[in-house]
């Protein structure tokens, strides 16, 4: 199983416009550890925390699962349901809103959080796996708090 990894240097900047072609050059068309497409604003409140407790990744809003851009513009209600996620689980998040030909997506870079542990509001804690989050439980939760605490 590779890992492929996301270059937070090259994602556009908010307000930025960007060809088709382009876009999916940037993210390609896969999920994985750092990358997680999402139709809407929901469940942000379990990928937010899996993604900071991982390497950190982007959350691109406005694309269904057969990877259709959809649109997603950053409007009041995305940015209140954003922030609101990303408070609960203490996580600052950058949101950038961009036109990819001429459908409208809002990004939300979500930083890795190596000093502390997050978790989701009712106290999960998650990690991505490829391109799910998933639970840690049991000894792994043992295993992971020991392996940060070393570092």
């Amino acid at each position: 199983m590779s890992t492929m990894d996301l270059d937070f240097r090259s994602l556009p900047a908010d307000g930025a416009r960007v060809r088709r072609a382009a876009f999916w050059r940037m993210t390609g068309r896969i999920e994985h550890e750092q990358l997680d497409f999402k139709r809407s604003a929901g469940h942000l409140k379990e990928a937010i925390p899996a993604m900071a407790m991982s390497r950190g990744g982007v959350l691109v809003l406005g694309v269904s699962d057969d990877r259709r851009l959809v649109g997603h513009p950053l409007g009041q209600d995305t940015l209140d349901r954003i922030h609101a996620a990303a408070y609960e689980a203490g996580v600052d998040v950058d949101v950038r809103a961009i036109t990819v030909g001429r459908t409208p997506l809002t990004l939300v870079v979500v930083p890795a959080v190596p000093d502390r542990i997050v978790t989701t509001p009712d106290g999960r804690l998650l990690r991505r796996v490829g391109s799910a989050n998933q639970p840690l439980r049991g000894e792994a939760v043992t295993r992971f708090v020991l392996a940060r605490a070393l570092r």
